[in-house]
């Protein structure tokens, strides 16, 4: 099987990540959550997506 080096970087990024936390759930949750409100972070809510564009979608079958 071919070795993906861009799939090899995320997994290396995420176990790293992990490790800085110790592989607790927990304080990577705590992280997240601390990083969301600097603001150097911007948090995008996609679970409303009516609000997200007036204009709407045009599908496959149109193109």
């Amino acid at each position: 099987m071919h070795k993906d080096e861009i799939i090899a970087e995320v997994w290396r990024n995420r176990d790293a990540y992990a490790e800085k936390h110790h592989h607790n759930l927990a304080e990577i949750v705590a992280d997240l959550q601390m990083r969301q409100k600097r603001k150097e972070y911007k948090l995008v809510d996609r679970r409303d997506r009516t609000k997200a564009s007036s204009r709407p979608r045009s599908s496959a079958a149109e193109a």
